[in-house]
């Protein structure tokens, strides 16, 4: 049988000089052993929540250039997209899914916006195991450790196949010109006097929304979006200017109608250079993909 170096009761008292130092002994040994249990017991439930969430999912490690980032983790729901079992990818990169259809222009974009350190969204054919053809929409944002600095990228993915409007447009039109319509757009935020004001708006953003940037700054983002996102946008400004990347879905009115536009909003902390002071909150938006 293997021997193991773990210290146990019986190592606790042989080691202790008497009863007294035996029992401190015995306490902080339990007090250790419960805390283990407990993280234990919180990682597998962390693990069946993403093992059996709906969409896939992937973290590798950080670095970009070629092979690409290996990959370290993937869930159930990447097996049930693609095909490909976790055995068969972890140490492998994400191009295994690329192929002939696959455009290089978005993969030239995801590359710019996570060398940035910025989170990214988007779409394009992948390709699963048997060959194939779905199109996968992204979500990737930067894993941070507690010094702020990004060690993993996490990957929330989705076949979106089945909206059959992007589909159709993506498998018969030009890829860059449906780009060109539906492009992202940016905006960037700070902080005046306990409220959040928008700073910048850039030209995608009425092109996207169909909002003239300028009802922004006259009016504030607020009046731009369903009453009860309001409170959603605020948190997710608040959570950013505490240096958290979040993501939230966002409904913006759709102009002289009753209607909104769907938008996924990632709100990220900008800090001055050189300093750890967040200053700006960036925040980059992209229509939901919808069915017909």
């Amino acid at each position: 049988m293997k021997q193991t170096n773990s210290l146990g009761l019986d190592d606790i008292k042989n080691l202790a000089k008497d009863q007294e130092a035996q029992a401190k002994l015995e306490h902080a040994f339990q007090a250790q052993a419960d805390e283990i249990a407990q993280l234990k017991h919180q990682l597998s439930l962390l693990e069946s929540a993403i093992r059996n969430d709906y969409d896939s999912i992937i973290i590798t490690e950080l670095g970009l250039e070629k092979p690409g980032p290996k990959i370290v983790y993937t869930n159930d729901g990447f097996t049930r997209m693609t095909g490909y079992t976790k055995e068969e990818v972890l140490g492998k990169t994400p191009r295994i899914l690329q192929g002939e259809k696959t455009d290089r222009a978005i993969l030239d974009r995801l590359k710019r916006r996570l060398i940035e350190g910025q989170a990214f969204f988007g779409h394009t054919i992948n390709y699963r195991k048997d060959g194939s053809e779905f199109i996968n929409q992204w979500d990737i944002h930067p894993l941070m450790n507690e010094q702020g600095e990004v060690t993993h990228w996490v990957s929330y993915q989705r076949d979106v196949t089945e909206k059959k409007e992007t589909a159709k447009a993506i498998f018969n039109t030009d890829f860059g010109a449906l780009l060109k319509k539906r492009e992202e757009f940016i905006l960037k935020f700070s902080k005046e006097n306990d409220s959040f004001v928008c700073k910048y708006v850039n030209d995608s953003f009425e092109e996207v929304t169909g909002i003239s940037s300028d009802l922004v700054f006259e009016q504030g983002l607020e009046q731009m979006v369903h009453p009860e996102d309001v409170s959603i946008i605020k948190g997710a400004l608040a959570a950013a200017l505490d240096g958290k990347t979040v993501s939230e879905l966002v409904r913006y009115t759709i102009p002289n109608t009753d209607e909104y536009h769907s938008i996924y909003q990632s709100f990220a902390p900008v800090k001055e250079e050189g300093h750890s002071k967040i200053t700006t909150i960036k925040s980059v938006g992209k229509l939901e993909l919808k069915e017909i």
